[in-house]
């Protein structure tokens, strides 16, 4: 019988458990969606009784099937769970995306820097960027005080996301640092306690800050949960947040050697080994952290939502995208008054909300959306380009962030390695550079299952990680001369 491990991914859209063996092959699956919802006091929040019946059934559905030995949980970021003494939820679990509207958002951010910032020294001492909504969890923290007044009071333990799964399955209390330290703004980066936004918003007994390593045991199954399941006392680990999972088989598999992941979907993200957290000064406020991985290296990571992006603009322009064609690229390039614009979503160019150029004049995001776009826009496949170029330029502009080199190598994974143009571009922009797509399927998944087969056998991921088959594939460098002035133009309109 093969080793496996039940691998709980529990990303924004999709909630997903797989048996994932050794050789790091999924043998059987189950999936579905729990979108947040609004609770009682109008706050958008996770559905997470309903996932755990969802995970506890499919859980014991698929061990009965497949017997497996342990059990490893990876989330989605931003997220964690306000735990009181007794061992209740002192208030639901939120939502990062909860929308509280302009006005409203104003006011939390403008509160939020009066008591913790300035942002700038904030961010130089937890490695955090100020991001939009509820996404850095300081700001969820003073939210979720306005909002929820004396229930919130009671919190005693800020669990981060994965570890509130792995609590619900064991009852055991743990942190590790690949999750306390993305863009929280909770965490002293270089002294790994407490940062003074969480002393300051009265929360720093709550943040634990004694890691474990996210390979290590939390627990075992609870004798409720083995009643519910049916499942013996199975080891569960520590367990780690999403794209961390994702960079650590290639961590592993490439040990020694000088590469960026941009990991690809709604969420693009850099990610990048360095030896030291230090900002250029033109990084500050920018959006660029500095997380810890899960071998506890520092890594560097910039981002952008380039999915939301792309996914805007493809359904105002209607049609298709059309196939990678260089010339008909260059062609597009040759007049610079006209671009796609960042900023529609959190992006690289913070002083931009996106919509159109034309001409050299700006098209407000709301007239594009209105329909009041350029004749060039209504050409899918000019407008298509414009698209693809932006999001190349923005990746750039990312890559770069993270302190690369020309000796760098750039992987490609997610979503956009189906984007040929993208790719393209991209490429391009990185004349002296390898650019190459990788094929690592479910890389989350993977890296949280490195974890479970790692516990297993009482030793670290590289222990167990000769599994690991990453293949490259190179994208070709195609000739676009219009290219640079292009760049040139766009960078400008943008700055």
């Amino acid at each position: 019988m093969s080793q496996l491990v039940a691998v709980i991914d529990l990303g924004k859209t999709n909630k997903k458990v797989a048996l994932i063996d050794q050789r790091l092959q999924v043998v059987d699956h189950r999936s579905a969606s729990f979108p947040a919802i609004l609770d009682a006091d109008g706050v958008l929040v996770e559905q997470t009784t309903a996932i755990e019946t969802w995970l506890l059934d499919n859980l014991a559905d698929l061990y009965r099937a497949h017997p497996f030995q342990a059990l490893s949980v990876t989330t989605h970021g931003a997220t964690w769970a306000a735990v009181a003494d007794d061992g209740t939820l002192a208030i639901p679990v939120i939502a990062y995306e909860h929308d509280l509207g302009p006005a409203a958002q104003a006011t939390l951010d403008a509160d939020f820097a009066r008591l913790c910032g300035p942002l700038d020294m904030l961010q130089d001492e937890t490695g955090t960027c100020d991001l939009p909504l509820l996404i850095n969890p300081a700001k969820m923290v003073l939210f979720a005080q306005q909002k929820y007044g004396a229930r919130f009071a009671r919190t005693a333990h800020l669990l981060n996301y994965p570890q509130f799964w792995g609590w619900r399955l064991t009852g055991a209390l743990a942190t590790e640092a690949t999750y306390a330290a993305n863009h929280s703004f909770l965490l002293d980066l270089r002294a790994k306690k407490p940062s003074t936004a969480a002393h300051t918003l009265g929360v720093a007994h709550a943040v634990d800050c004694a890691f474990k390593n996210p390979w290590d045991r939390l627990g075992t199954l609870t004798p409720e949960v083995q009643r519910r399941t049916g499942l013996p006392a199975l080891p569960v680990t520590v367990g780690i947040h999403d794209s961390n999972g994702a960079l650590l088989p290639y961590l592993i598999k490439n040990a020694g050697r000088d590469f960026v992941l941009n990991s690809t979907g709604t969420w693009c993200v850099a990610m990048h080994r360095v030896s030291e957290a230090v900002y250029r000064p033109d990084e500050i406020g920018q959006k660029v952290i500095f997380n810890i991985d899960a071998l506890g290296g520092l890594t560097k990571v910039s981002f952008l939502m380039g999915g939301m992006d792309y996914g805007l603009y493809h359904g105002l322009i209607g049609g298709a995208d059309p196939a990678f064609d260089a010339a008909r690229v260059n062609a597009t390039l040759q007049d610079h008054g006209r671009a796609i614009l960042p900023g529609a979503y959190a992006s690289q160019f913070p002083r931009r909300q996106g919509g159109l150029l034309e001409g050299g004049q700006e098209i407000s995001l709301a007239d594009a959306r209105a329909g009041k776009v350029p004749a060039w826009f209504r050409d899918e496949a000019v407008a298509h380009d414009l698209l693809n170029v932006s999001l190349a330029l923005q990746t750039e502009v990312a890559l770069r962030r993270t302190g690369i080199s020309n000796t760098t190598t750039i992987f490609v994974e997610g979503g956009f390695r189906n984007n040929p143009t993208f790719l393209g571009v991209l490429a391009a922009l990185f004349p002296e550079t390898t650019v190459a797509c990788t094929d690592l399927a479910q890389a989350t998944a993977s890296g949280a299952a490195l974890l479970g087969h790692a516990l297993l056998a009482g030793t670290t991921p590289a222990g167990v990680g000769q599994a690991i088959v990453i293949s490259e594939r190179p994208v070709a460098r195609p000739t676009i001369p219009g290219l640079a002035a292009y760049r040139a133009a766009w960078m400008a309109a943008c700055a």
